[in-house]
């Protein structure tokens, strides 16, 4: 299959070009002209690359998508200055491509969103698929609306939207920060270190991507995805990386208050400096949350999709890269 994949410059993205390249499909990249694609020539991965900005460029989009067959959409942003840039480019920009990807007769769109698009369990168990979503945050939000845009397109492309908890692994910067304190004999914890996150390994993630866009659904799904390990708890997840680590940490317990303060002063550095913050509000808004469930049940039965690593073998390959990439 000739697939169009966004954000393979990224760290969900060159996992996921990996795994198509693997399955033997034909890639086209759609990146930004500053997108650095080096770690997929170095695995000697043969792309068409196609230079677009996905926040606008309807034409680009057009053409990016002629002759394809398939469209796998991963490139989101992840910070914002403010709610309109999350909308734009996670909402807007994700409408303009599904609708691209459908005038141009792609048989198949898989977009992949976030449980923040849901919103946190107010239990201790996933709450059902039929569960109107109720995000917390606007980046939840932004996921959401780019999922509602989807659904309502029409025609007769398949549409998959699969709602990932928490992602990690090798050449994620996302979780960098904690990894490389880790390295150095120390990590923050969130108050009392209750909070629980659902989780699924970085290559996991792109083989169920690959998996769907083989055995499309029949009608539009929104599924949901994990390791199969349940949610792990702040206190958990700690003690895997101390085991990634190889050594004892001491855990910094931080309240709620200081993670907003760590916020706003990450919020005020980035308007001093024009870039986006490293940390926002609407991320500690989801940090702060008691839950995050996911059931993987569905996308499993539909696919045969499997999880293959769990969180402590995750967090050792991770940690085992970046030491090897020298990022920690």
């Amino acid at each position: 299959m000739r697939v169009l994949l966004t954000g393979a410059s990224g760290f969900v993205g060159g996992h996921t070009a990996a795994a198509l390249h693997d399955a033997d499909h034909e890639l086209r990249l759609l990146t930004r002209a500053s997108s650095d694609l080096s770690r997929l020539d170095e695995q000697q991965i043969p792309y068409e690359r196609v230079v677009v900005d996905l926040d606008g460029d309807r034409e680009g989009l057009d053409a990016a998508c002629e002759g394809i067959d398939a469209v796998v959409h991963i490139a989101a942003r992840l910070r914002a200055r403010d709610a309109a840039e999350f909308m734009r480019t996670n909402a807007e920009a994700t409408a303009a491509l599904g609708e691209a990807a459908r005038d141009a007769g792609a048989r198949c769109f898989i977009y992949l969103s976030s449980l923040a698009a849901l919103g946190p369990a107010p239990g201790d168990s996933p709450e059902p698929p039929d569960t109107p979503p109720h995000p917390t945050s606007d980046y939840g939000r932004s996921k959401l609306a780019g999922e509602q845009a989807l659904a309502a397109l029409g025609g007769d492309m398949a549409l998959a939207m699969i709602r990932a908890p928490l992602i990690y692994g090798p050449a994620d910067r996302g979780l960098l920060p904690f990894f490389w304190m880790a390295e150095r004999g120390f990590a923050p914890q969130l108050s009392d270190g209750g909070n629980r996150v659902a989780g699924v390994y970085g290559p996991d993630l792109a083989a169920a991507l690959v998996a769907v866009l083989e055995q499309p659904p029949p009608e539009p799904a929104t599924w949901q995805i994990s390791d199969g390990g349940g949610a792990y708890s702040w206190r958990e997840l700690l003690a895997a990386l101390e085991g990634a680590a190889g050594r004892k940490l001491r855990i910094v317990p931080l309240p709620p208050p200081v993670w907003d303060a760590m916020a706003i002063a990450s919020e005020a550095w980035a308007a001093t400096t024009g870039s986006e913050p490293l940390l926002d509000r609407s991320r500690v808004i989801e940090l702060q949350q008691r839950a995050w469930l996911a059931d993987g049940a569905a996308l499993e039965a539909a696919t045969g999709w499997r999880p293959t690593v769990g969180i402590e073998q995750g967090l050792a390959e991770t940690m085992r890269w970046y030491r090897q990439a020298g990022w920690v």
